[in-house]
């Protein structure tokens, strides 16, 4: 982040509960902290917002696992070994032992979790407006940790599974401290319920920078929930407001590469890092690139998916002997990239698959004149013909690759993750087999240390 979180962590950290997932979900009597002492004022409830975009920005969410795993589980990319890093991804073998990618995702989320709702549960101190709007921040900052729980760790997609998704966690340190999962439904619901609660106390003109969640992030957002949950009418109504009232144009072809070097075109809201809290040596870009650990290389079936005049190629690199690098969305190597968690092109996009799978007439048509003007802003020479499912999910594919969004797109469909066997790279998971649609493994494990301190948790099934 940057200087503006600087100051603010003090207060952040006195009153922050300890890492390890036990201690989130099961709080012992001696973690509960001096909250009424603590927090005096307005400012004292914003410190812990910027405290929770730091906890965004760590590595095991989207300063880097958040943000290349769900590429690695696709046929976007794969781990080549190199450094070791990105393998159980890439290779599809978790196991409930392994706290390094779950363990991860669940234990951060449910950290900003927790204080989310120390802010949302606190007494109002002088009911402003602006009070409102950081209430607000938690309440979106809330939804959105636990919709990606519930992608990660749901059963949606299992077919031996059920509708079990993850702990709603609303309170801090009080009441059940052994919580059941939720069901998907549930959890989902809370989520949609969560980002209008949010929407309903923010303020546009409260947002001063695309690097902390403001108004048009939450409207973002929830053209992504809602398509996710299938109610394509609420999606079309929140990408309307960003598209007609944010202000928002495409970058153009010209100056794409430009704008995403050490940026991100038309952010929304984008994590932002300098010298102080740079991911350094675990930073994306020395993951994406050769020229360090360079574990996660690009597909040549995704290169090969653009056309020559789309900009967006210029972004990936062919180095030689079936090697593809993205090379141009995250180029500096300490990490001081900013890191999309959404932009205006993924608004458009949400938009159009909605219209797509709404699928009337006049919704095909709408759909396909919004892809062909992404398309044709890049550069690309491609004209889809209809606004059909499958053409927004390839022009999805090209305008998001490498941003964290391809194994769930994937999923969503009920489509299998091919097996895009490099042999000369060392890419080669389910034993050379796609992995079908239904797979247990289209859920990550329960990591062990929750199921051993709650025992009211659930396992994934076959971990």
């Amino acid at each position: 982040m940057k200087n503006i979180l600087k100051t603010t962590f003090a207060l952040f950290f006195a009153v922050l509960i300890s890492t390890g997932c036990e201690n989130f979900l099961t709080p012992s009597v001696d973690q509960a902290k001096p909250i009424d002492d603590a927090i005096t004022s307005v400012d004292d409830l914003q410190s812990f917002i910027y405290g929770m975009h730091s906890e965004l920005n760590n590595t095991a969410l989207f300063g880097r696992e958040l943000t290349v795993s769900p590429d690695v589980m696709s046929d976007n990319a794969f781990s080549n070994g190199n450094s070791g890093r990105f393998i159980d991804q890439s290779m599809f073998q978790f196991t409930s032992n392994n706290a390094g990618h779950a363990g991860g995702l669940w234990d951060n989320f449910y950290q900003i979790i927790a204080n989310a709702n120390i802010v949302i549960n606190f007494d109002e101190i002088e009911g402003s407006a602006r009070e409102n709007h950081i209430k607000g921040q938690a309440y979106a900052l809330r939804a959105l940790s636990h919709f990606y729980l519930t992608l990660n760790f749901g059963q949606q997609w299992l077919s031996a599974g059920s509708d079990l998704g993850v702990p709603i966690i609303t309170t801090y340190n009080d009441g059940n401290l052994i919580p059941a999962r939720n069901t998907v439904t549930e959890v989902m619901a809370a989520v949609v319920s969560d980002l209008e609660t949010a929407a309903g106390l923010m303020d546009p003109s409260f947002d001063t920078s695309t690097e902390l969640i403001g108004y048009y992030a939450v409207k973002a957002l929830q053209s992504r929930v809602y398509l996710y949950t299938g109610d394509f009418d609420a999606a079309i109504t929140a990408a309307d407001e960003v598209i007609d009232d944010a202000g928002y144009t495409l970058v153009d072809s010209a100056n794409l590469v430009s704008t995403w070097n050490g940026g991100v075109p038309n952010a929304i809201f984008a994590l932002g890092y300098d010298i102080a809290d740079r991911t350094g040596n675990n930073s994306i870009t020395r993951i994406y690139t050769a020229t360090n650990y360079g574990d996660v290389e690009a597909t040549a079936d995704l290169y090969n998916a653009y056309d020559a005049a789309d900009a967006r190629l210029q972004l990936l690199t062919f180095t030689g002997t079936d090697e593809y690098r993205m090379t141009g969305k995250f180029v500096d190597e300490l990490g001081q990239d900013d890191v999309p968690v959404v932009r205006y092109a993924e608004v458009l996009l949400n938009k159009a698959e909605a219209l797509s799978r709404r699928g009337g007439a006049s919704d095909l048509v709408e759909a396909a004149a919004i892809i062909n003007n992404i398309s044709s802003t890049r550069g690309s020479a491609t004209v889809y013909a209809t606004g059909s499912v499958t053409n927004v999910l390839a022009e999805r594919r090209l305008e998001l690759a490498m941003e964290g969004h391809r194994f769930f797109d994937l999923a969503r469909h009920g489509m299998d993750i091919p097996n895009v066997t490099v042999p000369s790279r060392g890419n080669n998971f389910n034993g050379g087999d796609d992995l079908p649609y239904g797979d247990y493994r289209y859920a990550l494990p329960i990591p062990q240390a929750e199921i051993d301190a709650n025992s009211s948790m659930v396992q994934n099934p076959e971990y």
